[in-house]
């Protein structure tokens, strides 16, 4: 049994017809394969090059603003109330701020991954502390640590919050719990 192409141009009149043998279904599947298979590999090796992994990159931009030596503050030394208004109006409503217990030295607002967050430089204990807080948004992890030489930073989810400290690693402990509570 012989198959006639569907794609090939039928015979002239008065022309035999032109046979050809079908194409083996292995064949066929195999070379279907290699197509999808190439295409997926294409993608996923396109995605990780050309696209920038963004990995806790909210714990990442709070360590480059504290060691960042200018400081241009939207709010200097605010009162509780100042911070709570400004903030509300940066992050949004309900945002949990520091403890009382922490001298504000100043606030602003930054964009990390073009979404709002507020940065607020704290006084605990005689150290310099970055907080850094934004409306959390996707999959993130609830808790993370890093050590950045003589930094520490620690990040963590509450709510529909994700906050970041900042400080010397030297006195980690202490300050890490004034402002986690």
């Amino acid at each position: 049994m012989h198959l006639v192409e569907a794609e090939a141009v039928g015979p002239i009149e008065g022309d035999e017809p032109r046979i050809t043998p079908p194409r083996p279904p292995h064949r066929r599947v195999s070379i279907s394969l290699l197509f999808t298979l190439s295409v997926l590999i294409g993608t996923v090796v396109t995605i990780y090059t050309v696209l920038p992994a963004r990995h806790d990159e909210i714990v990442t931009e709070a360590v480059r603003q504290h060691r960042s030596p200018e400081q241009v503050w939207d709010l200097e030394s605010p009162s509780a109330g100042e911070l709570r208004a400004w903030a509300i109006g940066v992050v949004g409503k309900g945002v949990p701020l520091p403890s009382d217990g922490a001298q504000v030295i100043g606030a602003r607002r930054i964009e990390v991954l073009r979404r709002g967050a507020a940065v607020i430089r704290l006084q605990i204990g005689g150290e310099p502390v970055t907080f850094l807080v934004q409306h959390s948004r996707g999959i993130a992890r609830e808790h993370v640590e890093r050590e950045d030489g003589e930094l520490h930073a620690v990040a963590w989810r509450r709510g529909k919050f994700t906050f970041v400290a900042v400080g010397p690693l030297a006195s980690a402990r202490d300050w890490v719990a004034a402002v986690s509570k």
